[in-house]
């Protein structure tokens, strides 16, 4: 992608995490191009590099969506979570150094004041950051490079299945994972990564699923 569609593939994937852009809603073209003030092919290749990342699903002759997972691909996600960052954790404990540990504990600050100043949505991309860096911290490209798209999809499922998620709860575990790999305790940090991820599986509502729509042009011109 050029640097005009990288600009545009980022305001839109940042539209979807942080939920600006719900489940199911439709991503016209020519909104979308009207609103970054361009033609239509850029947009369509950056809907068809989300849809390559399942955060967009393009149905033929009707369109572009944000992607509704069903629930059996939203375990499907989460059971590919807890088996990428149960080994992630544990190559972090082994190969961080002094200045990641830093960093990551920053983060968790950063996170923390972003929730008590009640900025959700600074909290919610905050949540991935940490992630993501301890993806990096485990020192292998692939971890960083598949759970970043999982962790996309992991804000569409919340955003869809997510009803009275707690938030400062995955604050405190991401405090907590944070001291065990900073203890070089893999087993700990392991076990908190896991449950971390499971309650965040269980604080999910599958009996429930509902549409959303929103004014691309609202959402873009923010």
């Amino acid at each position: 992608m050029n640097s005009k569609e990288v600009a545009i593939y980022e305001k839109i994937k940042e539209a979807i995490i942080l939920q600006k852009l719900r489940p199911n809603t439709q991503l016209v073209e020519k909104e979308i191009a009207e609103s970054f003030g361009v033609s239509r092919t850029p947009v369509r290749n950056v809907l068809r590099r989300l849809a390559y990342e399942r955060l967009v699903k393009i149905i033929e002759n009707k369109g572009a969506f944000v992607t509704s997972s069903s629930m059996e691909e939203a375990k499907e996600v989460f059971e590919m979570r807890r088996i990428l960052e149960a080994e992630a954790v544990r190559q972090a404990c082994r190969f961080s150094n002094e200045e990641q540990l830093n960093e990551l504990e920053k983060m968790v600050e950063e996170e923390l004041n972003s929730y008590e100043e009640m900025d959700y949505s600074e909290s919610i991309q905050m949540s991935g950051e940490f992630h993501l860096k301890i993806a990096e911290m485990a020192g292998n490209s692939y971890f960083y490079q598949y759970l970043e798209d999982l962790i996309s999809l992991t804000h569409v499922i919340i955003s869809i299945y997510g009803k009275n998620h707690e938030e400062k709860h995955a604050c405190l575990h991401h405090l907590h994972i944070f001291k065990a790999i900073k203890q070089r305790d893999e087993d700990l940090a392991e076990k908190l990564a896991i449950e971390h991820l499971i309650e965040m599986e269980d604080n999910l509502h599958f009996s429930e699923k509902h549409s959303f729509f929103a004014s691309l042009s609202d959402v873009f011109q923010q």
